[in-house]
């Protein structure tokens, strides 16, 4: 798994998480979408600021939801493994 792939499951995590908590039009789910279709720092770092912009209380609940979201991705862990079998993975 490289950084890229990384931060995507990131944003992608972020996006699917923050329709659920602030709604799909929300600032914070358009641009963790933009970050995910429109890959580029600026579009992170833009959804990052627009996480920050909510109030702390959402946030923790949105990271708190996000954290176990990719926690429990096997395939991303497996991704990390250094000696993991790329082919034939029990995922």
């Amino acid at each position: 798994m490289t950084q890229k792939d990384a931060t995507d499951r990131f944003f992608q995590g972020l996006h699917k998480v923050s329709v659920e908590f602030c709604g799909k039009d929300s600032p914070l789910a358009q641009a963790a979408e933009k970050a995910v279709s429109e890959t580029s720092p600026i579009n992170c770092v833009n959804a990052q600021e627009a996480l920050a912009q909510i109030p702390e209380e959402l946030r923790e609940q949105i990271l708190r939801e996000l954290h176990a979201h990719l926690r429990n991705d096997i395939e991303a862990i497996w991704d990390q493994m250094p000696y993991a079998v790329k082919t034939g993975r029990p995922n």
